[in-house]
């Protein structure tokens, strides 16, 4: 007899939306599909194939890895759930009545379809594939089921097997996997927002750290380059799969005098985009308090990893020993196009700064307003290393792998020294963080398209363990998500943002008036059937 089973969730992929939440559940649902086929003899027919199911074991099981030169292997395991998905009574399956089929069953008696519904913590980062050994994040779901074979039971014709039998444990088990994509989605803030005028972050920069001038070159007095205030305001996520995104600078002085704010003319403005990433062998003692991981007793060696990389395989025999020391791996390098600097001259006569000592006009600011362009991949011949080519990745923070970005900006300054012919030079340099992120759909069909169909022709009904799952109805795409509405722990949220009315005293009614409008609202409603009995 053989047994099969297969793993069918609803969609491959499990979508998170916003930021890493631990207080946050997400639910993965479908169904473990069992199906049975007779053994094949040649003396004689083949009898119906039946087993007692006693248990299906579904585990979704996350995991992060990775292969440095310096640090060598580094696995860790993410989260670990397991769920009983099956009746807590024992049911016969068989495949009567289709003995003869070669192939498995998958008649309305010969598939079993047993349906699950994970809860998903809502922190875990999103699946990523790190360095040319293609580790990183991965996630997956695991089936196994245990059954009896009622068949051994059965069997009068002595042979070989039949002397083994008391030595043979009658438990028998049968496994499955599938990998699960876990992506995590941004939304632009509201449904009616413009993409092209996004929601952004402002920074100050309160000093700005200015270059070392070359030797002879004279210096803008310290007094006066220190009073320039600058925003950089940059979109709350940049699109990974975009090729720009808006970068706003704003300047001004602040108790500056008048004939000093009259000196100073910005002349350039470079931008550049920076992909810094950063593995490690262990993760941080922050993270570690901040996410719920298992515990130590639960990762390699101790418990090893249901999908790791072939490498484990020379730490599991002792080849190699795991190293308990906390080794750092890093690189960065620019998003820029090729060809394309980042670099913007401005005007010969751009003081921005002239009234910002006049009294009479009201302090403003200069604003300048650029896009900053950023490449997908670069050419994988320059930059392919251990860590795989240098492409476009979103910002992700995780236990051994993080990916962080920034714009760099310099702000070349030009001032007139007094008394003199000369002119000192200044770069005000500094860099401000930006997300980037795969950004939802902004069309709800394209976010909530139902998956293909995914089941058989013919699901079991009646004797089967589940009969069906539910298609997605139309309106899914307006609900929100589930953890908008009910807490980690199932109780539902209550929004204190909206204020409760507030009590007003209802007017004092006598009893004599308050019965008066009773009689008569009484006598509006007894009218009518009065007038009915009378005619009848």
């Amino acid at each position: 007899m053989s047994v099969s089973i297969h793993i069918v969730p609803i969609s491959d992929s499990l979508d998170m939306c916003g930021e890493p939440d631990s207080s946050s559940a997400y639910s993965l649902s479908g169904h473990v599909s069992i199906s049975l086929t007779s053994p094949y003899s040649l003396f004689e027919r083949r009898r119906t194939a039946r087993l007692l199911l006693q248990s299906v074991l579904l585990t979704f099981e996350g995991q992060t890895e990775i292969i440095t030169p310096q640090s060598g292997y580094a696995p860790l395991r993410l989260c670990s759930v397991t769920r009983e998905i099956a009746p807590s009574d024992s049911i016969e399956l068989n495949n009567e009545g289709h003995e003869e089929s070669a192939e498995p069953c998958k008649t309305r008696v010969g598939v079993w379809n047993v349906v699950f519904n994970l809860p998903i913590p809502g922190w875990l980062p999103a699946t990523t594939t790190y360095g040319v050994e293609e580790v990183g994040i991965r996630y997956g779901l695991f089936a196994e089921a245990k059954f009896i074979n009622l068949d051994d039971n059965q069997t009068s014709t002595w042979s070989f097997a039949t002397l083994c039998a008391p030595f043979r444990s009658k438990v028998k088990s049968v496994h499955a996997q599938t990998l699960i994509t876990l992506r995590r989605l941004m939304s632009l803030p509201g449904e009616l927002t413009d993409a092209s005028s996004p929601n952004t972050m402002t920074y100050l920069v309160n000093s700005p750290v200015s270059a070392a001038p070359s030797q002879g070159r004279p210096q803008i007095p310290l007094e006066v380059i220190s009073k320039i205030q600058v925003l950089a305001s940059v979109p709350d996520y940049v699109d990974v799969d975009g090729d720009h995104f808006p970068l706003i600078i704003r300047m001004r002085t602040k108790d500056l005098d008048a004939s000093e704010c009259k000196r100073i003319r910005l002349s350039s403005i470079a931008a550049n985009v920076i992909q810094k990433e950063k593995t490690r062998s262990r993760p941080s003692s922050e993270y570690l308090i901040r996410y719920p991981v298992p515990s130590s007793s639960q990762q390699p060696p101790n418990v090893p990893l249901r999908d790791a990389h072939p490498i484990s395989s020379v730490y599991d025999v002792g080849l190699y020993v795991y190293s308990n020391a906390e080794g750092f791996t890093s690189r960065s390098f620019s998003l820029l196009p090729p060809g394309e600097s980042g670099f913007h001259p401005l005007g010969e006569d751009n003081y921005p700064f002239a009234e910002d000592g006049d009294a009479d006009v009201p302090p403003t600011w200069y604003t300048l307003e650029t896009n900053v362009p950023y490449m997908q991949r670069a050419p994988s011949d320059k930059t392919a290393d251990w860590a795989g080519p240098s492409i476009i990745r979103p910002t992700v923070v995780s236990p051994l792998i993080s990916i962080r970005h920034e714009v760099t900006i310099e702000l070349t300054c030009t001032y007139h020294l007094p008394n003199s012919d000369e002119q000192a030079s200044e770069r005000l340099s500094f860099s401000v963080p930006i997300r980037v992120a795969k950004i939802a759909p902004t069309h709800s069909q394209d976010c909530f398209t139902p998956p293909p169909s995914q089941f058989p022709a013919s699901m079991p009904i009646g004797a089967t363990l589940a009969p069906s799952l539910p298609e997605l109805v139309p309106y899914a795409q307006s609900l929100p998500a589930y953890s908008q509405l009910f807490d980690r722990n199932g109780d539902r949220k209550i929004d204190y943002s909206t204020p409760l009315p507030l009590y007003s005293p209802r007017s004092p009614i006598s009893t004599s008036s308050a019965l008066r409008e009773f009689d008569a609202e009484r006598k509006d409603l007894l009218e009518p059937l009065l007038q009915t009995n009378l005619l009848a």
